[in-house]
């Protein structure tokens, strides 16, 4: 265990160290800790092995979904998106849940023996976005502010509000309850008290909190500091209740980015350094997880998924949800392609391969796995060029829909400002805080 520890402080500190040389290149975090786990692996160098049932994996899994759920949610006031983001509520409200019952019958097709459940189970797992494998997506300011910031707050909100799919869909798949009110008892209980938790403790703690900064009782670290103790309270405190952990920490944020919003500075600094550090130790874990776990067990079928999720449930579910918006076919094809797969994934993936009793949880973790690892490159490489392009041809055409103004949130950025993750503008990153 000492040696695997080494070895990844030392992959962390060598992409410390040379991070620079990628600014302005296509090359993002996740591609390369991806690529470092996939060469540290049994049958590369052999340096790290760990798979999906290894203890440190899941602990990080969850530790890294609590987190990023509650410092993305809390970059989001919910008053600016009510008010302003109409076209990331067709995204959240619309496009998600479709894109849900399209992967499913996507599923049903190429997995015929896997029960309703487990391919219901793949499709929300796939269904989130995260920006953060592409960030020219959000950063880049030949894309219309209006489009950039509907990403941003997509990628922000989608892979919590999965969560309580994820959540009644294990437990469905592993067939508890006899009746559809046991399952109904069954969300009731964890959403509900979760959402309860959540929303007090963050309402309540970041008042707190905000009091005291106001008051010159706390410093820029004893802020983000006690910012993680929120998140911390709010996960803890709702699973000794009975409520779900993970549903707390997302509206922990939530209610900590509407009520608190003076503390947003300290969050998103914590956003971009802890948390980035959890992020990418997941994507290299990832790496070294699928070699030992899913490359020697491919099939057509899971290749097929995969890129069916990429090119055809996301870019339909978008396409059908902007119906009627105004926006014109290029930002619909755009917006489609801008939804790259990574770590929510990754972690529910991983919660799914450890939750005994979910039949073909292997499947799931295989398809899931294959569909995020062609996302890392794909979407990686491809969003500044595509970026450009986008913006380009938007400029010439008559249509103005996209440029509307809409109120700036935060956006989720990797330590290193428009280099490491994907050729974002630094000036437009800097101009957000």
């Amino acid at each position: 265990m000492e040696g695997d520890v080494l070895v990844i402080a030392l992959a962390v500190l060598g992409f410390g160290l040379l991070a620079g040389r990628l600014e302005g290149s296509p090359v993002t975090m996740p591609m390369v800790f991806t690529a470092f786990g996939l060469i540290l692996a049994p049958g590369a160098l052999g340096v790290v092995d760990l798979d999906v049932s290894s203890e440190g994996v899941g602990v990080l899994a969850e530790v890294t979904l609590a987190l990023v759920l509650f410092t993305d949610a809390s970059r989001i006031d919910l008053g600016a998106v009510a008010r302003h983001h109409a076209l990331a509520q067709r995204l959240l409200l619309v496009a998600l849940p479709l894109a849900m019952l399209i992967g499913v019958g996507a599923g049903l097709v190429l997995f015929p023996d896997l029960p309703v459940a487990a391919v219901a189970l793949l499709a929300a797992t796939l269904a989130p976005t995260d920006a953060a494998l592409g960030q020219a997506f959000l950063t880049n300011k030949s894309v219309p502010g209006r489009i950039r910031q509907t990403l941003n707050v997509e990628s922000g909100l989608n892979d919590g509000l999965a969560l309580p799919f994820i959540i009644v869909l294990i437990d469905v798949a592993r067939e508890q309850y006899d009746s559809v009110l046991g399952y109904v008892g069954l969300f009731a209980t964890q959403v509900g008290v979760g959402t309860a938790v959540g929303v007090a403790t963050g309402a309540v703690g970041g008042r707190l909190l905000a009091r005291a900064a106001a008051g010159g009782l706390t410093t820029d670290t004893t802020q983000r500091l006690a910012t993680v103790a929120i998140a911390a309270i709010a996960f803890t405190g709702s699973e000794l209740v009975g409520g779900n952990g993970f549903v707390a920490a997302f509206t922990a944020g939530l209610a900590m980015g509407t009520t608190a919003r003076s503390l947003m500075p300290g969050t998103a600094a914590f956003a971009e350094t802890e948390g980035q550090l959890l992020a990418l130790l997941t994507f290299l874990l990832f790496g070294t997880i699928i070699v030992v776990d899913v490359l020697d067990d491919v099939s057509w079928q899971v290749l097929a998924y995969a890129l069916t999720s990429l090119l055809v449930v996301r870019p339909a579910a978008v396409a059908l949800s902007l119906l009627g918006s105004g926006v014109s076919g290029r930002t619909v094809a755009f917006v489609g392609w801008a939804g790259p797969r990574g770590l929510a994934s990754i972690v529910y993936a991983v919660l799914i391969a450890e939750s005994a009793g979910v039949p073909g949880r292997e499947v799931i973790f295989s398809v899931a796995a294959w569909t995020i690892l062609l996302s890392v490159y794909l979407h990686g490489l491809s969003a500044g060029p595509l970026s450009v392009r986008y913006g380009a041809a938007l400029a010439r055409d008559a249509d103005r829909t996209e440029h509307r103004k809409v109120p700036e949130l935060p956006v989720r950025l990797p330590p290193r400002r428009g280099g490491a993750d994907g050729g974002g503008d630094p000036g437009a990153a800097r101009g957000r805080r």
